[in-house]
């Protein structure tokens, strides 16, 4: 039934929800509040605190996931258990897909706004230190980066994660992700450097199977050579953002793919050599090599639904 449920949520966000937000995600800022404050609750210890709290944010879920799981066993010849599996999925891949992120950027990219864009970066795309609205070339690179990522912590890192944990792991991702969000948003960098640690090991082999994709669907040679000197680097040297956005440049082609996290970005808007339309086309290539890979990743699964592994 694993496979069976990816499946369908593979089909389900490639091509009826492809361009929908579909869930509002400020619940769980309430919810996690609430909990580390009560888990805190008649502690004196900072580390403590933080420790309780984060156990209570994460154990909340899983219990009532695991409640509900219990509850629909059985019902309905199995199909309640796979709509439970589905829903989850999709909510946990909220606001992952590369065409509606590629459309809200590009409306205000293509009105002139860069404001708008920086605006973008910074609230929906949660990058901390967005680039002048001047240097048009260093918004559409942080804008890539971040758009490779988003669409691999939610979609395919879910994928890898229901398929090893099942709906726990699902949970275990989108608390962590959230979590990790509203933490560094709230200045708490002890608590979410702990989940980030949390969400590097999560990633290490499902952010390097999708560098393996994007070898398949793009140019193989350089991606696949890039990805051989970078495999093992950690954290501490790239994030998994950068190394994800270079493997994915290599995978295009592209003159300098940005695999150095210290290279200089481009200039600003006035610099000779800058192109309005080259940069859209770089977004929407990108935006191709993420649904391509995501094809192969329902193809992948499909087949191995077929023949029942």
């Amino acid at each position: 039934m694993s496979f069976l449920v990816i499946l369908l949520g593979l089909i389900v966000t490639a091509t009826w929800l492809k361009d929908v937000d579909r869930f509002d995600d400020a619940w769980f800022s309430r919810y996690q509040r609430a909990l580390r404050s009560l888990a805190a609750r008649n502690l004196e210890s900072a580390k403590a605190q933080n420790l309780a709290g984060l156990v209570a944010v994460y154990g909340g879920l899983l219990i009532v996931v695991l409640m509900l799981e219990w509850f629909v066993a059985g019902r309905l010849y199995g199909l309640a258990t796979m709509a439970l599996h589905l829903l989850l999925l999709l909510v946990a891949m909220d606001r992952t897909q590369p065409g509606r992120l590629v459309l809200e950027f590009l409306r205000s990219w293509n009105a002139g706004d860069r404001e708008g864009c920086v605006d973008y970066l910074k609230h929906e795309l949660n990058l901390d230190s967005p680039p002048s609205a001047l240097h048009g070339a260093a918004i559409v690179k942080q804008f890539k980066r971040l758009l490779v990522y988003r669409s691999f912590e939610r979609m395919f890192m879910m994928y890898t994660l229901y398929l090893v944990l099942g709906p726990s792991g699902v949970v275990i991702g989108y608390v962590s992700y959230q979590l990790r969000t509203d933490l560094r948003e709230e200045g708490d960098r002890e608590c979410a450097d702990s989940v980030g640690w949390l969400i590097s090991l999560l990633e290490w082999i499902p952010l390097r199977l999708l560098a393996l994709t994007f070898s398949l669907v793009g140019d193989f040679s350089r991606c696949f050579a890039q990805l051989r000197r970078q495999a093992w680097l950690g954290n501490a040297q790239l994030s998994n953002s950068e190394l994800l956005a270079g493997w994915a440049s290599c995978a295009l082609s592209e003159a300098e793919a940005p695999c150095n996290a210290d290279a200089p970005l481009v200039g600003a808007d006035r610099a000779a050599g800058f192109d309005n339309a080259a940069m859209v086309l770089e977004v929407r290539e990108l935006q191709g090599l993420v649904e391509r890979s995501q094809l192969v990743w329902l193809v992948s699964v499909a087949l191995l639904t077929l023949i029942g592994i």
